[in-house]
């Protein structure tokens, strides 16, 4: 591509033409001299940002993949193949991810041969799985007076997964009548979970990640580890996709909220012995997902399931009546909703008489309202949802809510 003048470049094209036009009509020494000094300079800074980009060479190097909200990195490597050196310039790449849409980078003037890694970051806005295709470098002469751009074809790929908070007091246990010891307490029972309970001798299925090494040299025999058990080893996790329920700020609306929601609880769950139940509506794929299976098994799984996931136009009874026909009973739900209607509250109030424990997180699309330069983000007017009654009421959450005080309570 050729050098293209700016702004400034166009002015000094203007007054180029101004003087070499009173030259020729005007004829003397001073005009012919005024016109050579502008031809030469208009000329020189075409010559200048036309090489500008001259063996330049740049180079993708590896990066990591990302969580949405917090940084992620695309780094470069600039090379100067020159014996001369090199203005700086400017590296812009389309990215879905960032703000605006756009990456830009400003690369400092490289000396003769040198390399330098420009390592390019953004906070990720946008969860999905996207294809970098190329990088464009500007450049330009000393003055400002032209601009070249040139375009490097760089294929890649990174993936923003959902954002995930730690969870440290998540209740997973549903109410249950544990065998009393002689003095009254409780007795822990043995199994899977977090809390040690002591070691037994091996026996043929136990997973090789429980074996007690120390324990197992000491008696000349494979020990395992046994955990106490949790009553509750199955969790579902039901999520609404509806698109008419989305709220208007395509970075933080409600469907992104829930969506961390569930991806923190699997995150938390992967380290238990569990199973989950995955229930929602892919409006990109236009199937209606179920995933089930261990959590530690799953969880990447799933993470790559709620990165890809977009909008549907699936009522969220519908899943939920899917879910209640497929789940067996005695499991915790956690329903995480952008609405609240009469059918989905008695599909819960179904699971709740099958002797399941639910949760349900409502996040509506008026409690997420657009984020507007200059004006602070308020949920107006009483959202109060007295309307309900019965055993099962959801939790209603808006913008200001954290995931922990959300799942933890």
């Amino acid at each position: 591509m050729m050098a293209f003048p700016t702004a400034r470049g166009f002015l000094l094209i203007l007054m180029t033409v101004g003087t070499v036009g009173v030259a020729l009509v005007n004829v003397g020494l001073a005009t012919a001299l005024a016109a050579s000094i502008f031809c030469s300079l208009l000329a020189a800074s075409f010559l200048l940002a036309q090489f500008s980009l001259y063996r330049i060479r740049i180079e993708r190097r590896p990066n990591s993949d990302g969580f949405f909200g917090t940084e992620v990195a695309l780094p470069l490597l600039v090379t100067n193949r020159t014996f001369l050196f090199r203005q700086p310039m400017v590296i812009t790449e389309k990215c879905e991810f960032a703000p605006g849409g756009v990456l830009h980078a400003a690369v400092p003037p490289l000396g003769p041969g040198e390399s330098l890694l420009l390592n390019r970051t953004c906070i990720a806005e946008k969860r999905g799985c996207t294809r970098l295709l190329e990088v464009k470098v500007s450049g330009g002469d000393p003055a400002g007076l032209f601009r070249r751009t040139r375009k490097f074809r760089l294929p890649g790929e990174i993936q923003i997964y959902p954002g995930t908070v730690r969870l440290d007091s998540l209740q997973l246990q549903a109410e249950s009548n544990p065998m009393p010891s002689f003095d009254g307490r409780p007795l822990g029972q043995s199994g899977h979970g977090q809390e040690f309970f002591g070691v037994r001798p091996y026996r043929p299925g136990d997973e090789i990640r429980f074996i007690h090494w120390k324990g197992s040299a000491g008696r000349q025999q494979l020990m395992i580890r046994e955990f106490e058990a949790n009553t509750v080893d199955q969790i579902v996790i039901i999520l609404d996709t509806r698109k008419t329920l989305v709220g208007n700020d395509p970075r933080e609306n409600n469907l992104e909220f829930l969506v961390s929601a569930a991806a923190s609880l699997s995150e938390h769950l992967k380290e238990m012995y569990c199973r989950i139940h995955f229930f929602a509506a892919d409006g990109r794929s236009g199937e209606r997902l179920h995933l089930s299976g261990d959590a530690s098994v799953m969880h990447w799984r799933l993470m790559q399931t709620l990165m890809m996931l977009e909008p549907a136009e699936v009522p969220f009874a519908d899943t939920l009546l899917e879910a209640v026909e497929q789940i067996p009973g005695g499991v915790l739900v956690y329903a995480l909703s952008m609405e609240a209607d009469d059918a989905s509250k008695g599909l819960l109030e179904l699971l709740l008489d099958n002797g399941c424990r639910v949760n349900w997180i409502l996040a509506p699309k008026g409690n997420f309202p657009p984020i507007l330069p200059d004006e602070p983000r308020i949920v107006y007017g009483d959202r109060s949802l007295r309307r309900f009654r019965g055993a099962v009421k959801p939790r209603e959450v808006c913008f200001a809510n954290t995931l922990e005080e959300v799942l933890e309570k």
